[in-house]
């Protein structure tokens, strides 16, 4: 094997390059992709909200991606952002903007050679239509800017629908309850956009205003629907905050809507029934507080819920019979008190990350939970459950991962409950304590027979717990400290599940944690970078990984051509490699000094690695 041989370029051609390929691969949707979602009209001195996400190439949000910064950019007559970046975790951020120009803006948002642009128009000289009041007790469409200048009712039978792009600017205080409110007795349709959402903001960016007030029996409808700067509203609930959606009695479905930088809570519910699909919800005193409500929680993400009282992601009482609370595909991370709490609820929490909370990932209380294929990282403890004598407690794990929490799962007596039984039965995770004074894998105040552990890899066994075949090998991630938790080859983990269990993907039997370890065929032998066969790592791998990317070009080893090894092969792979060779970039991962095999297996073809034996 050559090795890789270091040359020097003219950069002109360098950056052409570049910069034509990556136009190609924007227009041609290949590859991961960033997108900026955001109004596309902006009024000087209103805070804009931009979000951001980074989706893979099957529309999926790129979890993997544990933290990465996304870098903002204005250009237009006299432009002034008040942020320069956003914070990424696992695929998904936003910040509140404030915004300064005159005329016609461009933003654009770029991360690892990737960008999205929006052009903003101005709305500084769009009229203002005010209301105030009660609505009619039939249609009524809004669109443009509306100034919500006093509370505001929505008679029952009454429909207010509200058409893409519209502005929905609403007085509040600086402090206290007393914001202005929007009572929704009839039916609401906020309709939005991806292009064009819909917008509930403050008039002013120092004063908060009230709550969106729902109580009737027509559901109502929040689409691309940004909501932020509300919660002065009256106080309740867990944290004693106003929200800014208060439900009663009622049914609400909120599809790709944020609810941000809230001076209170997110939601509070009662006796209503909640969906939630595709939204985020960030920078609040607490996230939704529900009791007797059904809640289903999908592919939406809970991020910084800051405060000294009780700053939970979501906390969820005991439903009304018959209705169903299920949390997947979520993302929930950083806050000051627990990410996921319960009280006397029964609830299904699966696919989700928890992570970066003070104190405790998974909160449990009482009752009947669920929780399988989830990724528990970096709260002070991973899963806890408490339950009064007359109440009991019974807690399902299968395939989790749960590392780097200082306590990973704890049976807690919080009130002299010395009779309480909590029932703990873990199959096929993960079990790996952080560090800290008191660090342990699992911690109990009452009989370790209450834990049936079995397949798993344990941190260190419980002894007295029932079950069996269990692991306290390390699991061989494929490098925790930079949060990937796959599986590495020759991990003990892979094939060591519950052979009862169904098996993984690829049809072996089921491995142990929360994502299964992905096989190629043959692991082949190849070097990183190295996409041109012809032994060495220079520019004419670059222009191979080009040629096959937009010229049709055959490629004899696309793992070769994964330069950055993050499982796919697309215009980042091409400029990863082309930084490290003239700008003094990171050298791609291993194998890249000599011929090897992947450590981080993934589904790319490798017929013919011909420069490999």
């Amino acid at each position: 094997m050559q090795g890789y041989t270091q040359r020097t370029v003219p950069w002109g051609l360098l950056l052409t390059a570049m910069l034509i390929s990556a136009s190609q691969l924007l227009s041609a949707g290949e590859g991961p992709r960033l997108e900026l979602l955001t109004r596309d009209s902006y009024l000087p001195g209103i805070p804009l909200l931009l979000r951001i996400e980074l989706r893979s190439p099957d529309g999926s949000l790129h979890r993997e991606r544990w933290n990465a910064v996304a870098r903002l950019r204005l250009e237009g007559q006299d432009a002034g952002i008040s942020v320069d970046e956003v914070l990424l975790r696992n695929g998904i951020g936003s910040a509140l903007a404030t915004i300064e120009g005159t005329g016609e803006l461009r933003l654009s948002a770029s991360l690892d050679g990737l960008e999205s642009a929006r052009t903003l128009a101005d709305l500084s000289d769009e009229p203002r239509q005010e209301v105030s009041g009660e609505l009619p007790e039939d249609l009524t469409e809004w669109s443009g800017v509306i100034h919500v200048t006093d509370n505001l009712t929505l008679p029952a039978g009454g429909t207010l629908r509200i058409l893409p792009g519209a502005l929905v600017l609403i007085d509040g205080v600086e402090d206290g309850t007393n914001g202005t409110d929007f009572n929704v007795r009839g039916k609401l349709e906020s309709l939005g956009t991806r292009d064009r959402p819909v917008t509930f903001t403050a008039s002013n960016p120092a004063e908060a205003w009230g709550e969106m007030d729902h109580d009737g029996e027509e559901e109502s409808i929040y689409r691309h629907t940004i909501l932020t700067r509300a919660g002065n509203a009256p106080e309740g609930g867990h944290t004693d905050s106003g929200a800014t959606i208060n439900a009663d009695d009622t049914r609400i479905t909120f599809e790709h809507t944020s609810i941000t930088d809230i001076a209170g809570k997110t939601m509070d519910a009662e006796d209503s029934e909640i969906v939630m699909r595709d939204c985020l919800l960030q920078r609040s005193v607490m996230g939704p507080e529900i009791e007797g409500t059904a809640l289903i929680f999908e592919n939406s993400a809970i991020f910084d819920m800051r405060g000294d009282n009780d700053n939970d992601g979501i906390y969820l009482h005991d439903q009304n019979t018959g209705q169903e609370i299920r949390l997947s595909g979520c993302i929930v991370a950083g806050g000051d008190d627990d990410a996921i709490d319960t009280l006397d609820s029964d609830v299904t929490i699966e696919d989700c990350i928890v992570r970066d909370f003070a104190d405790k990932g998974i909160s449990l209380f009482h009752d009947d939970v669920t929780i399988r294929r989830c990724l528990v990282v970096g709260n002070d403890i991973g899963i806890s459950c408490k339950t009064h004598d007359d109440e009991g407690a019974n807690v399902t794990i299968d395939h989790v991962t749960v590392a780097g929490n200082r306590i990973g799962i704890e049976s807690r007596n919080r009130d002299g409950e010395d009779e309480a039984e909590i029932n703990y039965s873990i199959a096929n995770s993960i079990i790996r304590p952080g560090a800290g004074e008191g660090a342990a894998t699992i911690r109990t105040d009452y009989d370790p027979d209450f834990f049936t552990i079995s397949y798993c890899n344990l941190g260190q066994a419980l002894e007295g717990a029932g079950g069996g075949n269990n692991l306290v090998a390390p699991p061989a991630f494929v490098d925790e400290t930079a949060h990937d938790f796959r599986l590495s080859p020759g991990s003990p983990c892979i094939d060591a599940g519950d052979p009862d269990s169904p098996p993984d993907p690829d049809g072996s039997r089921s491995d142990i944690g929360y994502r299964s370890y992905t096989r190629t065929a043959a692991e082949p032998i190849f070097m990183r970078g190295e996409a041109s066969g012809d032994g060495s790592i220079d520019i004419t791998d670059a222009v191979t990984i080009l040629s096959y990317l937009f010229a049709g070009a055959g490629i004899s080893c696309a793992t070769s051509g994964d330069s950055n090894d993050d499982g796919t092969v697309d215009i980042t792979d091409a400029i990863y490699l082309l930084t490290w060779l003239f700008s003094g970039g990171n050298q791609p991962p291993p194998p890249v000094d000599g011929c090897g095999r992947d450590p981080t297996p993934d589904n790319l073809d490798c017929r013919e690695p011909t420069a490999c034996p």
